[in-house]
């Protein structure tokens, strides 16, 4: 990956950024685990992911699929609270995700300004943020493998014993109520996040965290919000990316700290704030 751009033509993009937002009437924020990383949650694609090498594809095939929950449902259980759903629990929104919260908040409003992510952790709505498209479902949620029946696990969960379904007459394991690959995204989730996106307009803005946009159909949602003239903000510490291309203005550096310093710059200039409705 190249490094990030030094001095004036970072301040440039970091500036072109700010102009863009306060330019917009809407905003639409689409995350990926790279969104999340700055929080202590591992991302999975980037170089040592936890998808990466022979051991991360292998763990993919087993535990990322319905096969493995299937066949081995105890053991996967017991990974998946251990190694995914542990660093979660523990993981605090960091500020970067706290300054989109704010700019939902103080300058777009929540009815202008919506959230889609490929993110399974919550830490967006955990930093306040509201209208929230988890298009590949949320740890914190769960459903029965057998009656598919959405289910309540009160935590902390235990990696020994994998809860079962109380529907009458099912007993059946519970798993977490995320998307394994091969299996569709949930419809509802899916529909607002695209609803969201076609409300975009030329000089509205997309704003993309953290993501590779290689996982379909969801990193088609850039292309969707670049045909209605959106404009593309990127925000990557590993830049360039295979959204690059797509995008008007890539804004290279953490995400806690780039986020944060563009959004203050948005909030301080008061002279051109919309309202909040």
């Amino acid at each position: 990956m190249a490094s990030c751009p030094r001095s004036a033509d970072a301040d440039d993009t970091v500036t072109s950024a700010v102009h863009a937002i306060l330019a917009a009437s809407r905003c639409v924020v689409f995350s990926g685990a790279g969104a999340s990383a700055d929080s202590g949650i591992g991302t999975f694609r980037g170089a040592g992911g936890a998808w990466s090498g022979i051991t991360g594809t292998l763990a993919l095939a087993w535990g990322g699929t319905p096969i493995g929950w299937r066949w081995t449902p105890g053991l996967v259980w017991s990974r998946f609270v251990k190694d995914f759903y542990g660093p979660i629990a523990d993981a605090e929104p960091h500020d970067g995700l706290k300054a989109l919260a704010q700019l939902q908040q103080q300058h777009f409003g929540a009815s202008r300004m919506k959230f889609v992510t490929m993110n399974v952790d919550g830490l967006h709505q955990a930093a306040g943020s509201e209208e929230v498209a988890e298009v590949h479902g949320s740890v914190m949620k769960f459903r029965c493998m057998k009656c598919e029946a959405p289910a309540t696990v009160m935590p902390p969960l235990d990696a020994r014993r994998q809860p079962r379904c109380q529907q009458d007459d099912c007993s059946g394991r519970l798993r977490p109520d995320v998307t394994l690959f091969t299996e569709s995204l949930p419809q509802e989730q899916w529909d607002a996040a695209y609803k969201a996106v076609r409300s975009l307009e030329q000089g509205d803005v997309m704003i993309v965290i953290g993501t590779s946009s290689v996982v379909y159909p969801a990193a088609d949602l850039p292309a969707v919000a670049k045909r209605r003239r959106a404009t593309l903000i990127e925000f990557n510490k590993d830049l360039p990316t295979p959204l690059s291309n797509l995008v008007d203005i890539a804004v290279c550096g953490r995400a806690v700290d780039m986020l944060r310093k563009v959004v203050d710059m948005v909030l301080h200039d008061k002279s051109a704030r919309p309202m909040v409705l």
